[in-house]
């Protein structure tokens, strides 16, 4: 099914070049046009050449907007998608992939942003698009995976198996009400962030010891050590910031999204830790 995804291509670009994509993924109740207009990732692209798709997320939300379809995962309507709902990643996997053979986009740089419910979305992009992103960004939704049946606290390993690891940029709020960084919340979160970069860390092989330093603008930086090459698992949170787009620094998403590249045709091999153990 064609469906439209809205572009921004940066001034000044030329037409042989391919450059780097981010997707920008809105929250739940919002759509694609909103979250170009709030996110300030046009900046960026303007600076650093990168184009950005905006697209609309495939469920219609009974109080208003668009949310993305996650099989198996509640809405913040509280209900599960239905069967015969648009494919969100099917949508989203077609527009890389046009974008790559049209010549626009360096298939080696593709990445992922998104706010909340776009957010979670971008991380089971992660979990089921390794072979086409080189990093992604979630802010106030990074998740790894459904959560557990028996320990809903914890993400199910086995809903979140990459095909190779998948460096990761969070952002968060420290007063996150909505998706709290330790848990809890709104019954469609049900874990948090550290139990999702947790996860991460683990699918990426680090040895799970966390490096902790303030940033600029109240931030702290948490940086799993011991990481493969390539596939950092690093955060960010905001004191006193809340569920909102604002807790993300875009100088610090393009800083790390823009050190990483995926090869191309190179498949991961490392015998001493499969991929999504």
């Amino acid at each position: 099914m064609a469906r439209p995804v809205l572009l921004y291509v940066p001034h000044a670009t030329r037409p042989w070049k391919a450059l780097p994509l981010i997707l920008n993924l809105h929250g739940s109740g919002s759509n694609g046009a909103q979250q170009l207009d709030r996110s300030g990732l046009m900046e960026i692209a303007d600076r650093h050449h990168v184009i950005l798709a905006s697209p609309d997320g495939g469920l219609a939300l009974p109080s208003g907007g668009l949310a993305w379809n996650i099989p198996g995962v509640p809405t913040t309507a509280g209900t599960l998608p239905p069967a015969d709902a648009l494919d969100d990643v099917a949508h989203i996997l077609a527009l890389i992939d046009t974008l790559i053979a049209k010549g626009c986009t360096d298939p080696g740089r593709v990445y992922a942003t998104g706010l909340s419910g776009g957010g979670r979305m971008v991380s089971l992009l992660g979990c089921v698009l390794s072979d086409r992103l080189a990093a992604i960004a979630p802010v106030v939704g990074l998740r790894a995976g459904a959560p557990d049946h028996s320990t809903p606290a914890k993400p199910d390993v086995t809903s979140c198996r990459p095909t190779r690891p998948m460096p990761v940029v969070a952002f968060s709020g420290s007063a996150d009400t909505t998706n709290p960084i330790d848990g809890g919340g709104a019954k469609y979160w049900q874990y948090g962030l550290l139990a999702a970069e947790r996860r991460w860390a683990d699918i990426n092989g680090c040895y799970g010891f966390i490096e902790s330093e303030p940033v600029r603008s109240g931030r702290l930086k948490r940086r799993y050590l011991g990481c493969r090459p390539r596939t950092d698992v690093v955060s960010y949170v905001l004191k006193g910031g809340s569920h909102e787009w604002g807790v993300a620094d875009m100088q610090l998403l393009w800083r790390f999204l823009s050190t990483h590249k995926r090869r191309v045709n190179d498949p991961f091999v490392d015998a001493s830790l499969p991929v999504g153990k």
